[in-house]
This record gives C-alpha cells, structure tokens and sequence, in this order.
C-alpha cells in the first residue's frame, strides 16, 4: 500500500548548508500502466535513459503507474490513485487537456508522449543546463529488513510554495501480464515507485519506507525531489541506493 505522510516539525538550519546548487541533475517520469499496449516501449526507454548518464547529465527515473487503466482488463499491481492525481497535477500545471500514457515529464515542467526518444533526449539535455538543489541522502534497511531507513544528510530548507517528496523505487521487475491488452508478454521495469512520503517541512527523525516482500537492497533506491507545488517545477534531488544489513 502507498504511503503517504505529511510532516509537521520544522529544523531549523542555515541557508548556506543547503543550497548546493548543481547542473546536469534531470528527473524523468513516466506515467504508465501494465495495461496499456503503447506502454512497454516507453518503460523500455525510460530503463536506457538512466543507464545511458553522458555527457556530464545524471538522469534520474521514476516509474509511477496509474489506476485509470484497471479496470480493463488488467489490474496492474504497481497502480495507485497517487500516481493519477500527481499526472492530473501535472496536466493542469502544462495546461494539457486530459491524461494518458505513456507520457514522460522531464524535471516537472515538460510533458509528452512517453515512447518518443528524440523528445525525451531533447528536454533531458535543456534540463540539464538548469541548476538544482543536490539533495544528500542515505538509506539502509532496518534490522528487521522490512522497512528502510532513509536520513536526508543536508536538510532542505522548503518554501511554503515547495515540498519534499521521497521515493522507494525497485529495478529489475518481471510481470507476466495474464490479461488485458498486454496479455500473455513478460513486462520488464525499472524505476517502479513502491512508496512515497510526502514531506511539508524537514525533521531531524529517521524517515521510513515500508519495503516491498518480494525485493531485496540491492534493487532499491531511494529518490527525493524538492517541487513547487504550484508550478510542480522539480528545484532539487537527490538519488542512493538501500544499503543491506
């Protein structure tokens, strides 16, 4: 089940400590779904895209699948009601008409079909010459090995414009699709969001992520991003991988 919190308290912290600035940090979205046909390419290219980190860019992906297809055919065990509302935001943020998938978002401000590479390669390398906040962060699993223990290293300092939303994401998943449109293929992701945290104002505490029962460390990551929340202009991020006990 999708986590959602919000948290309350407020660390205070100077501003030179946290805000690192850097270029050639650039966050990919996609919006897909198991059920959908046109999809599979798309998370194809989404899984080239964050190994294929030249030219000084580091891309980091998110696979986030939404709901609206499941009830066709195929329920896709990566959806949520969380990813449809974060595309729908989306869509009002680029003044786009209506959802659908595939549709990749490049650091949270360019939206378009998700399959297309020429798009994607263009917008990541725009993206990529538009300075962030790094964020630094550390994850391991906890001595019972079902949850993670995520520890932002350098606390954000968020606007009340912004929040800070925190990502478990696994690689190296293999579904094979009994029905629907993609009935009968072995879908292969990389980047899949399993939980998300949505943070209000930075803590000192420990922030927990549930872990999926069927991954193990080494095919997790922890991913956080600093956004506007009205504009949804991704400002920060930051990426590790869950460390094993």
């Amino acid at each position: 089940m999708l986590m959602l919190c919000f948290w309350s308290m407020f660390l205070h912290t100077s501003k030179a400590e946290t805000t690192e600035l850097t270029k050639g940090l650039v966050v990919v979205e996609l919006f897909t779904s198991q059920g959908c046909s046109s999809c599979p390419p798309a998370d194809r290219l989404l899984a080239s895209l964050a190994k294929d980190n030249t030219k000084g860019t580091e891309v980091i992906i998110l696979s986030e699948h939404v709901d609206y297809w499941d009830y066709l055919g195929w329920k896709d065990p990566f959806s949520s009601p969380f990813f449809t509302e974060r595309q729908h935001s989306y869509a009002r943020a680029l003044r786009q008409n209506n959802v659908y998938t595939p549709e990749m978002v490049v650091d949270g401000i360019n939206g378009f079909v998700g399959s297309n590479e020429g798009a994607a390669v263009s917008a990541i390398q725009r993206a990529g010459h538009e300075p962030k906040v790094r964020l630094s962060l550390s994850a391991v699993e906890d001595s019972s090995k079902t949850s993670v223990d995520v520890v932002l290293l350098k606390k954000p300092e968020i606007s009340k414009a912004e929040r800070l939303l925190v990502f478990l994401t696994q690689d190296d998943i293999n579904v094979l699709v009994g029905s629907g449109e993609n009935s009968g293929q072995t879908l292969r992701h990389s980047g899949v969001v399993r939980h998300v945290k949505v943070i209000e104002k930075t803590s000192d505490s420990t922030i927990k992520l549930p872990k999926p029962s069927n991954s193990s460390a080494r095919n997790l990551r922890v991913v956080a991003v600093l956004q506007n929340v009205q504009t949804m202009r991704i400002t920060g991020a930051g990426i590790t991988s869950v460390a094993s006990r």
